[in-house]
């Protein structure tokens, strides 16, 4: 994923600017770590546009819980400085902000009325009446950590720049609408071969294994681990009816949404509501017990030596327990209807693993290097004696006619078909790191057209990416920019 993004990085800065209202449905990650500079409330000015403090964590917060979402464990707080996250927002707001100058430069300006309509036009706002739920907006505002006037001046930036982009979009030539079609109704016919693991035969033996382990031991070293004191604070003897839990819901639907951001039906995430519920009865007595426990009034409840990522915490917890140091205590965590006050007492650094203990380990990244190093051995041969091609494209491939190539799952087909698209050579080899796939063009033609709404609508993107990406290029060179953002 890191590697993608790093070269898609053009189209990241692009796509991702307008982002603040478009993750409306996910979840708040919290932005008490964000480091900024000694500016009182911007990390930057673009001409004559602050960006400011809220703004910036806001969206940070968007668009870490949309990747969070997207790709679940794979992404963390470690992948998201990785990819340079805090950057990429940074540069996506610069972006915006180049666009307000403009907009603001030819006058255009977001009515209350447009604002209000914006507003309403978000279904997670919308009550059992089917009208806009004041409760429900400003629950949302607050769980956000953030103020209504903070959340529209957003949303009124946004649709300042929509107004702009609409003013400025331009139709694509018949030229250039013949140019793109022809590249979406070029057709390859293909012969290939995926090579897999099962292709080639690799052994290892116990001396190659230890040589292995030893050129590579700090790549096996053992979880950092965490000596912690647990203080717990449990809802005891409070008792909730429905009513009461349905009236919570109505209140905080936006809390309870699917991967589209649509509210759930409130018997399908009763016991989450309740869960929630509890954590607002006893929020107070969990940060008076903190207070208690800082104090050395009362003692924790358990102790426990966990190594980072354990299963007893959440995932919340271990991103605020690795940004701590010895002797801290957090704030309390939510866990299923009760709080946990955590103090860090030591923290144990990874060690070396002894070879005994890294023998598995270093025998599977062994065999895995000796295997796709005969992978690619294979790749090369086929590649020069073609007729080991043992499979063939069902009809012509192309840009705009995709074909799932039997053994490839459908979507490294799809990546599969677009690098063949991009390079210009005869023949090649892709490389999926699980499998290799090794193919060659046998015939080439010109598809009939019958798609042509999709790529005229395909050509109007194009041009429309392009435009907006050059626009920005210029709009970059005419406005100053300032950013007090520290890495």
């Amino acid at each position: 994923m890191i590697s993608w993004m790093q070269r898609h990085n053009k189209y990241l800065v692009v796509t991702i600017w307008i982002a603040t209202i478009a993750f409306i449905g996910a979840g708040a990650v919290g932005w008490g770590s964000m480091n900024f500079g000694s500016t009182a409330n911007s990390v930057g000015k673009v001409g004559d546009v602050y960006i400011s403090k809220v703004k910036y964590a806001y969206t940070y917060d968007n668009i870490y819980a949309e990747f969070a979402q997207k790709y679940g464990n794979k992404f963390d707080r470690k992948t998201a400085k990785e990819i340079g996250l805090s950057k990429i927002v940074f540069n996506n707001l610069v972006n915006e902000a180049l666009l307000l100058n403009l907009a603001n430069e030819y006058g255009i300006i977001v009515s209350d009325k447009e604002l209000a309509d914006a507003i309403a036009n978000y279904k997670l706002f919308i009550g059992k009446d089917g009208h806009i739920d004041e409760n429900i907006y400003e629950n949302f505002v607050r769980s956000r950590g953030i103020t209504k006037r903070d959340f529209e001046n957003i949303l009124r930036d946004e649709l300042k720049v929509k107004k702009l982009l609409r003013l400025i979009d331009v139709k694509p030539l018949d030229f250039e609408k013949e140019v793109i079609k022809t590249t979406f109704l070029i057709g390859d016919k293909l012969k290939y071969k995926v090579i897999t693991p099962k292709d080639v035969n690799v052994t290892v033996s116990d001396d190659e294994i230890k040589k292995y382990w030893e050129m590579h031991k700090n790549n096996y070293k053992t979880k950092k681990e965490y000596q912690l004191s647990l203080l717990w604070t449990r809802a005891k003897g409070i008792n909730i009816n429905d009513d009461e839990l349905k009236k919570y819901y109505q209140s905080n639907s936006f809390k309870f949404t699917d991967e589209k951001g649509l509210v759930k039906k409130f018997e399908d995430v009763k016991d989450e509501v309740k869960d929630k519920f509890l954590l607002e009865k006893i929020k107070k007595s969990a940060a008076i017990d903190r207070s208690r426990f800082k104090k050395g009034k009362i003692e924790a409840t358990n102790k426990e030596t966990l190594a980072y990522g354990d299963s007893k915490l959440p995932k919340e917890a271990w991103d605020k327990i690795s940004k701590a140091n010895v002797g801290d205590i957090l704030k309390p965590i939510g866990i299923k209807g009760s709080y946990v006050t955590i103090r860090i007492d030591k923290i144990i650094p990874p060690q070396v693993m002894k070879f005994d203990s890294a023998k598995e380990l270093a025998k599977r990244d062994l065999l895995k290097e000796k295997t796709y190093n005969k992978m690619n051995k294979l790749a090369d041969e086929i590649l020069k004696e073609d007729t080991k091609l043992d499979k063939e494209s069902k009809g012509f491939i192309s840009l705009s006619n995709y074909e799932v190539l039997s053994p490839l799952t459908p979507q490294d087909s799809l990546i599969a078909i677009k690098k063949i698209f991009a390079d210009s050579k005869e023949k090649g080899v892709i490389d999926f790191k699980d499998s290799i796939f090794v193919y060659k063009i046998t015939e080439q033609k010109i598809l009939k057209d019958n798609k042509l709404a999709l790529l005229n609508n395909e050509s109007k993107n194009i041009k429309s990416n392009e435009l907006i990406y050059n626009l920005i290029k210029e709009l970059s060179k005419k406005y100053s920019i300032s950013s007090y953002l520290k890495d």
